[in-house]
């Protein structure tokens, strides 16, 4: 046999043979069947090329200007409660100054 075949005591892959190279087991029917059918069926063809990808933004994030009108996290009251595995956050609108 000269295709590679695996042993089915240690998984060694051995390269032709009717021994295995690393345990000295002989070549079983089940291996020799599956070498024999693998030699038969045709290699999966490669998949198409992937694309490149894109340029990433360049840009540093927070560095843009935010209108203070769309920065609602001023006005609201976060309560924090400890719990196993996270913490809970919930925000509740403050109540208006009087």
């Amino acid at each position: 046999m000269s295709t590679l075949w695996k042993c089915a005591v240690c998984e060694t892959v051995n390269d032709g043979g009717r021994f295995c190279s690393a345990c000295g087991a002989p070549l079983t029917r089940r291996s020799a069947a599956a070498t024999a059918i693998r030699g038969r069926i045709a290699p999966a063809p490669q998949p198409p090329p992937v694309p490149p990808l894109s340029e990433p933004v360049r840009r540093a994030i927070n560095r843009e200007p935010v209108d203070e009108s769309e920065w609602p996290y001023d006005e609201v009251d976060w309560h924090v409660v400890p719990l196993p595995g996270g913490c809970l956050f919930t925000g509740t609108p403050r109540r208006p100054m009087r």
